[in-house]
């Protein structure tokens, strides 16, 4: 321990703790941790990594919980705003494709180092692909289980129910690895028995869709969220001006 210590010391890397008996502090890091740790475990099992397969996971990884839309900006541009942007704005995502891997530049000269190498890129990206719908499957499900959380607080009289206008995270499974599809709802359809089962949404491209409500999820970061962060804050000041 005292030479981990040592070695975090050297590198300028400060431990900062949370409220002991506080776990509530840290929810939105630690839910993004435990359910990147369960997508991992289902993508790998029990498969045994080589180290540059795993740097190469680990980082594609990163790429995509950094590129995950947070809110947006103009719906019509499909301007959204990303955690990696707070770093570097604008950055492009990197998803890896497995075309042109026959282009004359990435030929080794030995075959079976050529094959190797390819062989791992290939596992590697399978074992992505199974953590992006691992991942992104249980990253949909804590949007509206938040939503759900946020419904059972005493405060809260009128249960929430998508509302037109809104925009939301449209789940569409044949979309690619890293990929995200925001839609504007339009109007929402009733069935017989009164109850909300589906919507008419409307893509950035203009193009109108009828989905069920079950496909469409709310932004981590929603005007909901920013209407009570002024709220806070104004009952803040309030208790410092008295």
């Amino acid at each position: 321990m005292e030479q981990n210590g040592n070695f975090l010391a050297s590198k300028g890397i400060v431990w900062k703790n949370i409220v002991p008996k506080a776990p509530w502090r840290g929810g939105v890091y630690e839910r993004m941790i435990g359910l990147t740790k369960k997508a991992l475990r289902k993508a790998i099992g029990r498969k045994l990594l080589w180290e540059r397969e795993l740097i190469t996971l680990t980082t594609e990884i990163e790429g995509i919980l950094n590129t995950r839309p947070l809110t947006y900006l103009n719906f019509d541009d499909y301007k959204i705003i990303r955690p990696i942007d707070f770093i570097s704005p604008n950055v492009p995502s990197n998803v890896p494709s497995n075309q042109d891997c026959d282009q004359e530049e990435f030929i080794l000269h030995t075959p079976n180092t050529r094959d190797k190498l390819i062989n791992h890129w290939s596992n590697t990206l399978k074992t992505l692909d199974v953590f992006w719908e691992n991942w992104k499957n249980e990253y949909l499900i804590s949007l509206r289980e938040r939503t759900q959380r946020e419904l059972a607080s005493p405060r809260l009289v009128d249960k929430r129910i998508p509302r037109a206008g809104e925009i939301v995270l449209l789940n569409e499974p044949e979309l690619p690895r890293g990929t995200w599809k925001l839609v504007r709802i339009e109007t929402l359809k009733l069935d017989s028995d009164g109850n909300i089962r589906s919507a008419t949404v409307k893509t950035s491209s203009g193009k109108l869709l009828n989905r069920p409500i079950n496909l469409l999820y709310p932004m981590e970061v929603n005007e909901e969220d920013s209407d009570e962060v002024r709220v806070t804050n104004s009952k803040m000041k309030l208790m410092t001006d008295q």
